[in-house]
């Protein structure tokens, strides 16, 4: 008890004389203590090593508490959006984008290339098609931007089935947002429905969609 008692000295001194400013470079502190007669001693110990101790168990002391506390945070996140990759009540989600100018052929799917949000993993930047994990209520949206003294004609489908259309004229865009009752492995995705155009990149054209209720 006595030499836990001079350590907690040692550390509050060590420690006042560092917030005052002295020099970090002091080898040695001295701490007044009283001897079995009650008269005054000095004891002289060494601080040489004393920030290494002290920074060793700052950071072990802030490791252990973030160790502890990213699976809290974690947890309250899956816990407030319901997702979490591989589980069951996970909510299928995306939003993709479109980087590069595109000269569209006739009948070209649009390949959305940049993915902002997948998940579930269910849109394909490779193909640019969405595929429904799970039956349900989907909401889905599409914004294509035509290019300069140019047309834009795009259609969104459903499997082999052409619905509704988004048309942009000189730099303006066209937007559609619908419901769409999905089964489990339908397909979805922007096709081109005319000769060549060009559709405008720059995230300027986007694809989204998510699971409204199954």
């Amino acid at each position: 008890m006595v030499l836990r008692g001079i350590l907690f000295q040692l550390l509050v001194i060590t420690i006042m004389k560092y917030s005052k400013g002295q020099n970090s470079d002091n080898s040695s502190t001295e701490i007044p203590l009283l001897d079995n007669q009650n008269m005054p001693l000095v004891a002289l110990f060494d601080t040489t090593k004393l920030n290494e101790v002290l920074r060793a168990a700052i950071k072990k002391t802030v490791e252990d508490t973030m160790n502890e506390m990213i699976p809290r945070i974690k947890q309250a996140v899956i816990d407030d959006i319901g997702y979490e990759p591989g589980r069951e009540n996970e909510r299928p989600a995306f939003t993709a984008s479109l980087t590069p100018h595109k000269n569209l052929a006739g009948y070209e799917v649009v390949i959305f290339d940049k993915i902002w949000l997948n998940m579930g993993g269910a849109y394909d930047n490779d193909t640019g098609v969405f595929t429904a994990p799970k039956t349900g209520l989907y909401s889905i949206s599409t914004t294509v931007m035509s290019h300069h003294n140019s047309h834009l004609h795009c259609y969104l489908w459903k499997n082999n089935e052409r619905m509704v259309l988004a048309f942009g004229n000189d730099f303006s865009t066209g937007t559609l947002n619908v419901v769409m009752a999905l089964k489990k492995s339908d397909t979805v995705y922007v096709k081109h429905a005319s000769s060549a155009e060009t559709i405008f990149g720059d995230q300027r054209s986007t694809f989204s969609g998510y699971l409204i209720t199954e």
